[in-house]
């Protein structure tokens, strides 16, 4: 499976400081949680076969009204591997995911402090934005502004006012239903995206994607047994996840693709079938006149075809998409979002039809 790099590399920065404060796993003290907590880890943590889920004591220190537990996932799917940080407020509040200690950096504001950290640890230029306005737990909310060709990706997250721990992505209330909160951040992008099925569904696939991937491609037809047999139960959505900056002609071909489908929702389907038979031989140079051809062949008015490639509106809300499944729990393409759920699809995408099947029944 294919992860996305920006992740990945904070992953990897992160994970080396829990190694660092923690034990090795079979040595570690093994804790139990507050069961609202736990529910909440577990209800946020992908769904898979076999996986063994274990909480260990951290020591790395966190601000005064923050208590952390390390979440360290094992299982045979090394796409379902992990190991991330669980963090409440004595207000209540509840974060899970791969926080960014900032150990390092002592001197400069708090926008020179991330600025500095993410070049020296991934390379990669931010222009930290930081609200210093307090939320519920005492931190200030950041979005970490990354310019690429395709526009400017808005990356979210929280940092204490002392600039020692960004968080990447957001607390939540302990309370609050995960897979209900998941939806209700994805809706605006999920009511332009590509769906098929079901009109009143019971199950509710969104399947994070990127043209250019190439476990998305061999994921492309995940879908489609689970539609022969439960299509009057089922929807499925399509949500584009161009990795940009990683991918060259991934936001391109989503663009255009979105262009094809505003016109004829049907046609789309035949668009992402032959990007997906096409992708080793497509590249940055080609795609246009690629899916350029494919909308005249298909009777599309290129007049409306055009301005809507063309048109800021929908790139803009394209990349803004993206940012927002980054910094809400996504971390991989192809991934699967069953009613709020994130799921792991197995191999061959067996496990993904299993679990929609046990939600029919």
């Amino acid at each position: 499976m294919k992860k996305i790099v920006l992740v990945c590399l904070a992953a990897l920065a992160a994970n080396v400081l829990f190694a660092a404060e923690n034990p090795p796993a079979e040595a570690a003290r093994k804790i139990s949680l507050n069961p609202k907590e736990e529910r909440a880890i577990r209800d946020s943590l992908p769904v898979c076969p076999d996986s063994k889920v274990t909480f260990d004591t951290m020591v790395h220190k966190l601000p005064p009204n923050l208590s952390g537990t390390v979440v360290r996932v094992q299982s045979p799917r090394p796409s379902c591997q992990g190991q991330y940080l669980s963090v409440v407020s004595s207000g209540g509040g509840f974060y899970l995911g791969v926080p960014w200690f900032l150990d390092g950096e002592t001197t400069g504001t708090i926008e020179e402090k991330l600025k500095h950290f993410t070049w020296t640890n991934m390379q990669q230029n931010f222009d930290p934005v930081v609200v210093r306005t307090r939320t519920p737990e005492g931190l200030y909310k950041v979005t970490m502004v990354q310019t690429t060709e395709d526009g400017k990706l808005p990356l979210e997250g929280e940092i204490d006012p002392a600039g020692t721990v960004f968080f990447f992505g957001h607390f939540r209330p302990l309370s609050e239903d995960v897979r209900t909160a998941r939806l209700k951040v994805f809706q605006p992008f999920v009511e332009g995206s590509p769906t098929t099925g079901a009109a009143k569904p019971v199950v509710t696939v969104i399947e994070f994607s990127d043209f250019e991937c190439p476990s998305c491609q061999h994921a492309a037809g995940y879908m489609k047994p689970i539609l022969d047999k439960y299509g009057d139960k089922v929807r499925y959505v399509r949500y584009d996840l161009p990795l940009v900056g990683t991918h060259p002609w991934a936001f391109a071909a989503a663009v255009e693709g979105r262009a094809i489908y505003n016109q004829k929702p049907e046609a789309f389907w035949e668009y992402k079938k032959q990007v997906y038979d096409n992708q080793d031989k497509l590249n940055a140079f080609l795609i246009d006149d690629f899916s350029r051809n494919f909308a005249k062949d298909h009777d599309l008015d290129m007049t409306r075809y055009d301005a809507d490639v063309a048109s800021p509106a929908i790139r803009e809300k394209m990349i803004d998409g993206v940012g927002t499944a980054f910094s809400n729990d996504i971390r991989a393409t192809p991934t699967y979002l069953v009613n709020g759920t994130l799921v792991d699809p197995g191999t061959d995408g067996k496990a993904l039809e299993t679990y929609v099947a046990e939600q029919l029944r």
